[in-house]
């Protein structure tokens, strides 16, 4: 089996990603796959098999909290495996019913819980959006300078005079994709983006790469990322939610 951490899950729509150990592809897998007793977490450690389908695509066929090879052939192990199955079930069933609650056609609580979900969503992105769309003209000209928010895995560097977006760890990264590195997580960035959800356009396997934008105060990777297209990159969008939107930049060739 492989192993890997749980890297985005969508509850509504019970699908995800897993970011593969010693692996640059994602694998995809489906609630119904999924064989642990708790529902997906970000970043929960796991075991998996796989397989392509037929758009060769990479997809989980069984996701566990151990490899299958760890075994024992005492009666307590099964009854604890008997257990397992029992408490997968459960969960399962609580999925499906918390599913329904959701459904917008329920009423007042579907209404309120979508609120409380835009509600997080724009105070998580407004910090960082706001810098970008509604900076000030008077610093449109300003010198900005990229400080590293891990010291033991991303470099600081000071960046051009001129400004992109506006967004310092934006622009950064634009600088970097455009001098070739060095990147702050060099096993992820410059891998192939696969484009599964479909948000940008249809283009032949390998020509879209994506690249980590820092988000300040956030130690691991963050949910920002500009992905490029074409080789040298003759587009650019940026993505702060993590694949869900993406914006096209204005950028020209160096």
């Amino acid at each position: 089996m492989q192993s890997g951490k749980v890297k985005h899950y969508n509850e509504d729509k019970g699908y995800g990603f897993i970011d593969v150990d010693n692996q640059s592809e994602d694998v995809f897998f489906h609630i119904s796959k999924w064989k642990l007793s708790q529902p997906p977490q970000v970043g929960q450690q796991i075991y998996f098999d796989s397989q392509r389908n037929d758009k060769n695509q990479l997809r989980a066929t069984k996701v566990t909290a151990t490899p299958n090879n760890q075994s024992s052939s005492t009666s307590g192990t099964k009854r604890h495996s008997s257990s397992q199955n029992q408490q997968n079930r459960q969960y399962r069933n609580q999925y499906q019913n918390q599913h329904k609650k959701n459904n917008p056609k329920k009423g007042i609580l579907s209404t309120v819980f979508s609120l409380i979900i835009l509600l997080a969503i724009a105070v998580y992105a407004f910090p960082n959006l706001k810098a970008k769309f509604f900076q000030d003209n008077d610093s449109a000209n300003t010198t900005t300078q990229y400080t590293s928010t891990s010291s033991s895995s991303q470099p600081t560097t000071n960046t051009q005079s001129n400004t992109i977006t506006g967004d310092p760890q934006v622009d950064q990264t634009i600088h970097l994709i455009q001098q070739g590195g060095p990147f702050p997580y060099p096993e992820k960035d410059g891998t192939t983006f696969y484009n599964r959800e479909g948000k940008l356009p249809q283009k032949s396997r390998g020509y879209y790469k994506e690249y980590t934008v820092p988000t300040p105060g956030v130690s691991h990777r963050g949910a920002r990322r500009i992905v490029t297209g074409g080789y040298p990159p003759e587009v650019y969008y940026l993505t702060v939610d993590h694949y869900e939107t993406f914006k096209k930049l204005n950028v020209e060739a160096p």
